[in-house]
């Protein structure tokens, strides 16, 4: 929920100072290394529904030296809701481009923007990053990102011909507990990580029609596609954990699935009725996908995924490394201070107890602010926190263009392994081997 107080006593401190500035600074370009406290980071946003009007809230609220400048949704409804946050939260109006599935490119070429949040439907994430970067801009793209790999290709190729920052906003990343154990790993805690699980399992059915009737995207994907179709809030962490990209790199997968879309068809035609026209889809997408992924340096990661199982949200992780682990359903078993050893005398403790020690700098600086004004429990402000960070300090950021391709890869490659009995499918290398330098991207996050 947002702290409205909070957002009327940040609105009146814009509407006496920084707003006032706003005219003069918007022709400024962002300058490498300068802090500019007067000068505003100008963002494009391309898709505004129920996600990118919460970024722009979040941008707004959270970051006073943002501005939104232009705003992109082939639907007008949602467009216009977007435009009125601005105008509320600023007293400034965005431009609006709603001309067609391809006016965000009119956006994108705009000399007054910095920086394109892209958080359309997954099938226009990569092309989009594309041409936002063609046009000279820094992007920050949605989960599921890229989809085959050719987005994926065209998005690495494309962020070294143009130079610019490209972050992957994979929010699940940066959850507590999730930081706190990429923490604990890189103090030695766990030894050395050699296997890690993690998962997607969210029961999304009410999500695949709108309140008409009419099929959304979500519902598309479970029709038209099988796999690990929105495989990274359970990878991203694991591949952190385990140093994908940096010193490791994802080699191949093998994934299996369960029956066809069978809870999603039970559950279509309860709400529409067994003749209606909803009742006829064939969802090709399984009720529940495991994938099995292993490392260039014989590490092992297990990813589940479904949203269409009938049960609570539960989105669990598990890391495992020679002097103990941690599983999220469990607790944490560390060999140098928990009671008993490993085995029958061992006793699983609560991560909380280590908190005091491990708990990430960002949460235990920003941890009340996160929870207040952040989202999905204050992994959004974090998030979006490194997004502005790099527009800032025109930095490279944690989440990168090759975790982006990366993570996004399981997506063809399951539906490959799938294609072929589960066979095992070789994953590409979009760092062309610069993942074998476990230094090339250090120091993009902070360690306590």
């Amino acid at each position: 929920m947002i702290d409205e107080s909070r957002n009327l006593d940040r609105r009146r401190f814009l509407q006496q100072g920084l707003v006032g500035a706003a005219a003069a600074s918007l022709a400024a370009p962002l300058t490498r290394g300068q802090d500019r406290p007067s000068q505003l980071i100008r963002i494009g946003v391309i898709g505004v529904g129920p996600r990118g009007q919460w970024h722009v809230r979040n941008l707004l609220t959270n970051h006073p030296d943002v501005t939104v400048v232009a705003i992109c949704d082939i639907q007008e409804d949602h467009l216009d809701a977007a435009v009125q946050i601005v105008k509320e939260m600023r007293g400034t109006t965005p431009a609006g481009y709603a001309k067609g599935e391809y006016d965000y490119r009119n956006l994108c070429q705009r000399d007054d923007l910095d920086a394109v949040l892209i958080a359309t439907p997954v099938y226009w994430l990569g092309r989009m990053t594309v041409d936002a970067l063609r046009a000279g801009k820094h992007a920050a793209l949605e989960v599921a990102g890229p989809q085959t790999e050719e987005e994926c290709w065209g998005m690495v190729r494309e962020k070294q011909k143009s130079g610019k920052h490209v972050m992957f906003l994979e929010n699940c990343c940066y959850g507590n507990e999730n930081m706190m154990i990429y923490n604990m790993i890189n103090h030695g805690v766990f030894g050395e990580p050699y296997y890690a699980e993690g998962s997607y399992v969210h029961d999304c059915r009410s999500l695949f029609f709108d309140p008409g009737g009419k099929i959304t995207w979500r519902g598309e994907l479970q029709r038209d596609r099988y796999g690990s179709t929105y495989p990274q809030h359970g990878l991203g962490s694991n591949c952190k954990w385990l140093q994908i990209n940096d010193g490791d790199r994802l080699e191949s997968c093998q994934t299996m699935m369960a029956s066809g879309g069978h809870e999603s068809h039970l559950r279509t035609v309860t709400q529409f009725g067994p003749g209606s026209e909803q009742a006829r889809i064939q969802f090709k997408q399984g009720d529940f996908v495991t994938s099995l992924i292993s490392t260039a340096k014989g590490r092992m990661i297990r990813l589940d995924y479904s949203i269409c199982c009938t049960r609570p949200y539960s989105r669990y992780y598990l890391l495992q490394g020679t002097k103990g682990c941690w599983d999220s359903r469990s607790g944490v078993f560390l060999e140098d201070s928990s009671p008993g050893k490993s085995g029958a005398e061992g006793a699983w403790e609560p991560l909380a107890k280590y908190e005091p020690t491990y708990q990430h700098p960002y949460w235990r600086e920003n941890g009340a602010a996160a929870r207040r004004t952040g989202g999905h429990g204050g992994i959004d402000y974090h998030c979006i926190s490194d997004f502005v960070k790099m527009l800032r300090e025109d930095q490279e950021p944690w989440i990168d263009v090759f975790d982006a391709a990366t993570w996004s890869s399981i997506i063809f490659c399951s539906k490959l392994s799938l294609d072929r009995g589960g066979a095992r499918v070789d994953m590409p290398d979009f760092t062309d081997g610069k993942w074998k330098d476990p230094s090339w991207r250090k120091g993009r996050m902070q360690i306590s």
